[in-house]
C-alpha cells in the first residue's frame, strides 16, 4: 500500500510539472556573423527603399524616387534604411516584454516533504504536501503595470525622438550637399568669367594697351579659382558620403538627388521665437521625459505597496502511516512576513529620490531644449537681417560697380588691374551672399531639429515654397 501511494503521489507531481511545460519557450541560437552583416550592408541601395517601405507600412504605396531624392525623401529614406534606427525600434519589444511580466501572477509554490524511514516504530511513514499561492500586497501588481505601461509610452516617444533626430540629420546632410554644389556652381561660373577676362587682358597686352601686372593678376585670380574648384569638389564628395551615412547607404552607393532651381530660397518667416518655445513641451523628447517621470511614479507606488507584509496561502495535506493504518490531515498553510526590522523603507526612500531625480531631469531637459531652440531661432533672425542688408545694398552696389568698370575697361578708361580688382570684389560679395544663404538654411534646419518637427508642420505657421 505504501508503494502504491508513493507511486500515485509521484505521478501526480509529474503530471503537474508536465502540464506546465507546453507553454514554455524554446531556445533557438542565432550566432552573429560579422562577414554576413558586412556583405548585407554593402548590398543596400536606393532600390531597396520601396521594398523596405512596403515591409514597414504594407498598406501604403511606396514613394516614387525615380527622379531622385528631395529633402523630404531623404528623411523618409533615413527612416526606412538607417540601421541605427532599426536597432532603436527593437527596444519596444523589450518594453512590451516587461509589461507582460508585470501583469503575470506569481506561480504557485509546491512544497513536498516525504519521511519514509523510521526506527521506532519501524514501519511509520509520513508524507506532507502543500501548495502556496502568493497574495500580492495591496495594489502592488497595479502599480507595477502602471510603471511598465508608462515605460512603453516613454520608449515609444524615445523612438519617435530618435526617428526625428535621424530625419533631421539626414536633412541637414542634404542641405550641406546642396550648399557644396551651389558653391561649386558659382565657382565654375566665376572660372568661366575669369577665363574670358584673362583672354581679354592678354589681347590688350598684344595691342600695347595692358601691362605685365595686369596679366599676372589675371592669371593669379584664375589659378586661385582653379584651386578652389578642387577643394569644393572634395567638400561636395565628403558631404555626399556623410549623406549616405545618415540615410543608411554604403559609402559608395549611387546617390541621385532632386534639387530645385533655387534650393536655398526661403519664403517669409511666419513664426516667432515665442511660438516655437511655447510648443516645445509637445515634442517627442519632452514627452519621453514626461513619461519617464510617470515610470518613477509607478515604481514608488509599488515600493509603498511592498511595505506591507507579504502573504502566501494554500491547501496543505499530511499523510501519516503508523505501520497499520494511514491517517490524513488537511487544512491550509499560511506564510507571512513580520515587519519587525523594516517596512521596505529603504526602497521607498530610493524610489522617492528617483522620482525627484526624474522631475529634475525633466526640468533640466526643458531648460536645455528651450535654450537650444531659442538660440537656433535667434540665428535665423540674425541671418535674415544680414541677408536683407546684403541683397538690398551690398550685392546691387557690387554688381553696379563691376558693370561700370567693365564698361570703362572696354572704352579704355581704366586698366586691367582696376577691372580685376572690381571682379575680385564682386566674387567675394557673391560668395559671402551664398554663404549667408547656406547659413540661413542650416539655421532653419537647426531650429527644426531643436523643435522636434518641421516648421511647416507647426499649427499656425505658414508654408515655405
Amino acid at each position: 500500500m505504501i508503494k502504491k501511494f508513493g507511486k500515485r503521489n509521484s505521478a501526480a507531481i509529474l503530471c503537474a510539472l508536465l502540464a506546465a511545460c507546453p507553454g514554455c519557450a524554446s531556445y533557438k541560437p542565432e550566432p552573429l556573423s560579422p562577414v554576413a552583416i558586412q556583405q548585407q550592408l554593402r548590398r543596400y541601395s536606393l532600390a531597396d527603399l520601396a521594398s523596405e517601405y512596403s515591409r514597414i507600412k504594407p498598406s501604403e504605396k511606396p514613394p516614387d524616387v525615380s527622379e531622385g531624392l528631395g529633402v523630404d525623401e531623404v528623411g523618409l529614406a533615413a527612416l526606412v534604411l538607417n540601421p541605427a534606427l532599426k536597432a532603436k525600434r527593437l527596444g519596444m519589444g523589450v518594453a512590451c516584454g516587461q509589461l507582460v511580466t508585470a501583469g503575470l501572477y506569481p506561480n504557485p509554490t509546491l512544497d513536498n516533504k516525504s519521511l519514509l524511514g523510521s526506527q521506532r516504530p519501524i514501519h511509520r511513514k509520513s508524507i506532507e504536501a502543500s501548495i502556496s499561492i502568493e497574495v500580492l500586497r495591496w495594489r502592488e501588481i497595479a502599480a507595477e503595470k502602471q510603471a511598465k505601461q508608462a515605460n512603453v509610452q516613454a520608449v515609444q516617444y524615445e523612438i519617435l525622438a530618435e526617428e526625428w533626430k535621424t530625419v533631421s540629420d539626414a536633412r541637414a546632410a542634404y542641405w550641406t550637399v546642396v550648399g557644396s554644389r551651389e558653391k561649386l556652381r558659382l565657382n565654375k561660373e566665376e572660372l568661366q568669367l575669369s577665363e574670358r577676362v584673362l583672354s581679354s587682358v592678354k589681347a590688350r597686352i598684344q595691342h600695347g594697351a595692358g601691362t605685365a601686372l595686369d596679366s599676372t593678376l589675371a592669371e593669379l585670380q584664375h589659378v586661385k579659382l582653379q584651386a578652389e574648384t578642387q577643394k569644393l569638389e572634395a567638400d561636395a564628395a565628403s558631404g555626399e558620403r556623410a549623406l549616405r551615412l545618415a540615410i543608411g547607404l554604403p559609402y559608395d552607393a549611387e546617390l541621385k538627388l532632386r534639387i530645385p532651381e533655387k534650393p536655398l530660397t526661403l519664403g517669409r518667416r511666419a513664426w516667432t521665437r515665442e511660438q516655437l518655445v511655447a510648443s516645445l513641451t509637445d515634442s517627442a523628447t519632452m514627452k519621453a521625459a514626461e513619461w519617464r517621470y510617470t515610470v518613477s511614479e509607478g515604481d514608488l507606488r509599488a515600493a509603498v505597496a511592498r511595505q506591507y507584509p507579504g502573504l502566501k496561502l494554500g491547501p496543505s495535506s499530511t499523510f501519516d502511516f503508523d505501520g497499520n493504518v494511514w491517517s490524513t490531515l488537511t487544512g491550509f498553510v499560511a506564510t507571512a512576513d513580520i515587519p519587525i526590522f523594516h517596512r521596505n523603507q529603504g526602497e521607498v526612500r530610493e524610489k522617492t529620490a528617483a522620482r525627484d531625480v526624474a522631475r529634475a531631469e525633466y526640468t533640466a531637459k526643458l531648460q536645455s531644449a528651450e535654450a537650444a531652440l531659442a538660440d537656433a531661432a535667434a540665428q535665423v533672425e540674425s541671418n535674415e537681417k544680414r541677408l536683407a542688408i546684403q541683397e538690398k545694398e551690398l550685392l546691387p552696389k557690387a554688381e553696379e560697380s563691376i558693370r561700370l568698370t567693365e564698361k570703362a575697361y572696354k572704352a579704355g578708361d581704366v586698366s586691367g588691374y582696376e577691372l580685376l580688382t572690381a571682379r575680385s570684389l564682386l566674387i567675394e560679395v557673391q560668395k559671402s551672399h551664398l554663404d549667408l544663404l547656406i547659413e540661413l538654411r542650416q539655421s532653419v534646419q537647426a531650429t527644426e531639429a531643436a523643435l522636434g518637427r518641421r516648421l511647416d508642420d507647426l499649427s499656425g505657421v505658414g508654408k515655405n515654397p
